[in-house]
């Protein structure tokens, strides 16, 4: 078998790597140094370009909102137009929010020696005849409420407290389960109503949470947004209110506001927080 390699003779190879040696030293030293940096430099140049890019591209980009965040963000989307926080009838009056001084209220007397809001009272008897219509006999346990008056029922439950044995601190962390500091009761507003059946006061029975175990009280929150009322103290919201559980007290608020807050499942500090954050966002 012929090999298919050609031999070259030593002398010719000799020569040709001296060729190539001499052609190599010829070279100009700047061309491999003009080489190297243009290499290097369009490396650097990709390399700060994919740095540049990935720093726009990322300060762009916006972080996807948390299901808490959208939801919240649709509970102001859908706040009513024109609803404000400084509404007459959006006052909040609570133990961080006492009445303000020199606050007036324009009084109506409904029935003897119970007094509420001129402002409500339409609205207010329409709601108490339309219970009459659908078999209720309301009872009007309480309307506006002095804050001398106040401190008389706030003096007079931590005495009774005391006389059952408790010391006065605990007296008074009993009393204001129930009732407000003096200065601090949205009775003071003309805006609340105490309300029961007829029946339930007949049974030697008053405000105690066990009311909504009746037919008139679940008449009472299934209509009372149609009147512009919620129930200021569900169940469970202490921690926002500062007050337990009360079954029979009413606060009106509006009709419009009224129907948000119960659609929504609010108490009255959340409905306000949600209107002021809409008035600062808008006011940037």
């Amino acid at each position: 078998m012929k090999n298919k390699w050609t031999i070259i003779p030593a002398s010719l190879l000799l020569l040709t790597g001296c060729a190539q040696e001499q052609n190599k030293a010829t070279e100009p030293e700047q061309s491999n140094e003009q080489s190297t940096g243009q290499t290097e430099t369009a490396t650097n140049a990709n390399e700060s370009g994919q740095s540049e890019s990935g720093t726009t591209e990322s300060s762009n980009q916006e972080e996807p909102l948390s299901a808490e965040e959208q939801k919240h963000a649709a509970l102001i989307e859908a706040l009513p137009e024109d609803a404000s926080s400084t509404d007459w009838n959006l006052i909040l009056v609570n133990r961080e929010n006492p009445l303000p001084e020199g606050y007036e209220t324009n009084l109506v007397e409904v029935e003897p020696q119970k007094e509420i809001d001129e402002r409500i009272v339409e609205p207010f008897q329409n709601w108490v005849a339309a219970a009459k219509e659908a078999g209720y006999q309301l009872y009007f346990a309480s309307g506006y409420r002095s804050v001398e008056r106040q401190q008389n029922n706030y003096d007079r439950s931590v005495n009774n407290y005391m006389k059952e044995g408790y010391s006065e601190a605990e007296a008074i962390e009993k009393t204001e389960e129930y009732i407000a500091v003096p200065r601090s009761s949205e009775h003071h507003t003309g805006l609340a109503v105490d309300i029961v059946d007829q029946e339930w006061i007949a049974s030697g029975k008053g405000l105690i949470p066990e009311y909504d175990t009746q037919p008139s009280q679940h008449w009472l929150e299934e209509t009372m947004a149609d009147y512009g009322f919620i129930l200021r103290y569900p169940e469970g919201t202490s921690d926002l209110t500062g007050i337990n559980y009360e079954s029979w007290h009413f606060r009106y608020v509006g009709k419009e506001n009224a129907q948000y807050i119960v659609e929504q499942g609010l108490v009255l500090e959340q409905y306000i927080e949600l209107l002021k954050e809409r008035e600062t966002s808008t006011q940037e």
